[in-house]
């Protein structure tokens, strides 16, 4: 984990070297160019870098974070039931199912879990996104995070946008290696981090045989 963490670092600082360095053209131009071509040329590299940066760093990210299934992979729809049965499950975790992708995050719409974050003084909405890809038998996490008031629990709830949470890489826990792990788990023993929700999910899809890449979106 510290390898990735540290290859992870080591990418995104050439990235950004290689982004200064695509500034040395316009540097050297800056004395033969007038104030507003210069101020224009400048703001259309600004824009080429920002379109450029985030599909860099997903793909870094995709590279660097990939983690290998174990054993015979099992079917999408046996792998999506897995993951689902955490909402039979007596803990703060839910799982909202769409065709492509399944959301995980905390239980803040029901009373017993919304009025212990209140009490808690939380205001930060972990989520989790999964999206599938059969034909490469991989699932790919991002992590999102919304701004969450807890007005009246449950039935005035009020939650942010989505926002890209920074540090975006979490590491496992070892008490939290699978989503059956929250059976074994009392109230207290949550610490309300987003690696209790990422940990069973990325342990699940392992021994189910799927891979698993971190990406931003």
């Amino acid at each position: 984990m510290l390898r990735r963490f540290a290859c992870t670092i080591f990418s995104l600082l050439l990235l950004i070297v290689g982004v200064l360095v695509s500034l040395t053209p316009l540097a050297l131009l800056r004395t033969k160019l007038d104030s507003s071509v210069f101020a224009t040329a400048i703001c259309i590299w600004l824009a080429l870098v920002l379109l450029a940066l985030l599909p860099a760093t997903d793909m870094l990210l995709r590279k660097i974070w990939f983690f290998r299934g174990q054993g015979e992979p099992v079917a999408p729809d046996e792998l999506r039931q897995r993951l689902l049965g955490v909402n039979a499950m007596d803990c703060p975790v839910a799982a909202l199912a769409t065709r492509k992708k399944i959301v995980f995050t905390w239980r803040c719409r029901e009373l017993r879990w919304c009025e212990l974050f209140s009490r808690l003084g939380k205001d930060r909405l972990d989520e989790l996104h999964c999206r599938f890809d059969a034909d490469l038998r991989t699932v790919y996490l991002y992590d999102r995070v919304r701004a969450v008031d807890f007005f009246i629990c449950p039935d005035r709830v009020k939650t942010g946008r989505l926002r890209i949470p920074l540090p975006l890489l979490r590491g496992r826990m070892k008490r939290l290696d699978s989503i059956e792990s929250y059976a074994a788990l009392a109230e207290d023993d949550y610490a309300f981090h987003g690696r209790e929700i990422k940990s069973p999910v990325v342990g699940t899809v392992l021994t189910s045989g799927w891979h698993v890449r971190y990406s931003l979106f």
